[in-house]
């Protein structure tokens, strides 16, 4: 079997979702560049996702797996199109002749999608890091450490088992200058010393990981009393009516923070920020990776494997997580959800407080790529 990525010249990521999980890949994508400058490197994503990675300086090709088009036109009985829109997709992929994939999902969807796509070598995880039975469709397997590391640096075994040298990775995120202008003109506009994002806001299928919003809206008027900080509420698609419900129990505490038209947006507006605070979702994981201090708050899942990456220390960042009798779980749905109200907003202001405390000042407002020591 090979056992290196030396030969092959198209090379194919394949990470679905979700926008959290999507991050972690980027250091990835950075070794796998570095040690193949000369090779194409596609990425395989889903839509909610895509916008993290279009233009991104290290993908030659970004495909979209049209998951919610093809959905959508099937719950509208629309059942031609969404099967052609599908075989276009799979057609166009398998066109673009990939040599090998490296899958970092490993769910049964992604690894159908790595053997769609006609690559002989198909490298993904074996158990206990997969799902589905995916590792069933891999050709390569590789088997990463058992116990807490952080999903970055489990995705980097990927490459390790490749022999390749994992350790200076970064994650790239090339923000666009519109938004980074913007960022700072909304920043100069806030009469405040500092300014703290709070993101309210979970996916749809981690509703037991949301802090409850009255504390949020607590947390901001806090914060605004203790260290003389304005608080902007960032929201995502669907998550404007929270993001309101914060804003106005604030008591002219915090402000909604604008729309941003895509992640590398958000990304600029949260540059700006001295901190973010939010609990495990997709734009907690941006902020770390961007090296913005975060503080997450957790509850269900252990943050020695799913903590935000801080992308300056290559360490889990700021957290606070209670460990109540039954955490960490796999649970996606709680009747009795006990470890999510058991952070209090002492708790925070205290973690908000060290980290302002730890965090160097903030002068350099240029787009970070900074490194990893795995």
């Amino acid at each position: 079997m090979p056992t290196d990525l030396a030969h092959e010249q198209r090379i194919l990521i394949v990470r679905l979702s979700a926008l959290g999980d999507v991050v972690h890949v980027l250091p990835l994508l950075d070794v796998l560049r570095r040690a193949r400058p000369d090779a194409h490197i596609g990425w395989l994503v889903e839509e909610r996702a895509a916008s993290l990675l279009e233009g991104h300086p290290q993908i030659d090709r970004l495909w979209i797996a049209p998951r919610r088009e093809v959905s959508g036109l099937w719950r509208e009985r629309r059942y031609a199109k969404a099967v052609s829109r599908l075989r276009e997709t799979v057609r166009a992929l398998r066109d673009a002749r990939y040599e090998v994939t490296i899958d970092a999902q490993c769910n049964f969807r992604s690894s159908s999608w790595a053997r769609i796509s006609g690559a002989p070598r198909r490298i993904g995880f074996a158990p206990p890091y997969t799902k589905e039975k995916g590792h069933w469709l891999s050709t390569e397997r590789v088997h990463a450490p058992v116990g807490g590391q952080l999903k970055v640096h489990r995705n980097l075994e990927l490459l390790k088992a490749q022999g390749i040298d994992t350790g200076d990775a970064r994650a790239v995120l090339p923000l666009p200058e519109s938004a980074r202008v913007s960022a700072r003109a909304l920043r100069q506009s806030i009469a405040a010393p500092r300014a703290i994002a709070l993101h309210p806001g979970v996916s749809g299928h981690g509703a037991i990981k949301q802090w409850p919003l009255p504390r949020f809206a607590a947390l901001a008027r806090r914060l605004r009393d203790d260290v003389d900080a304005r608080c902007l509420v960032t929201w995502g698609p669907e998550e404007r009516a929270l993001a309101e419900e914060v804003v106005a129990a604030s008591e002219g505490a915090a402000e909604l923070a604008p729309a941003t038209g895509s992640l590398l947006e958000l990304g600029a507006l949260y540059e700006e920020c001295d901190v973010v605070v939010g609990g495990d979702t997709g734009p907690l994981h941006l902020a770390a990776a961007l090296g913005v201090p975060v503080v997450g708050l957790y509850g269900p899942k252990d943050p020695a494997i799913y903590g935000p990456w801080n992308g300056r220390t290559g360490t889990v960042s700021t957290i606070v997580w209670k460990q109540v009798h039954c955490s960490p779980c796999r649970l996606r749905r709680c009747g009795n959800v006990i470890c999510m109200p058991a952070i209090q907003v002492d708790d925070v202001v205290a973690a908000v407080r060290r980290t302002l405390d730890d965090s160097a000042p903030r002068t350099d407002r240029s787009p970070r790529q900074v490194g990893l020591r795995a």
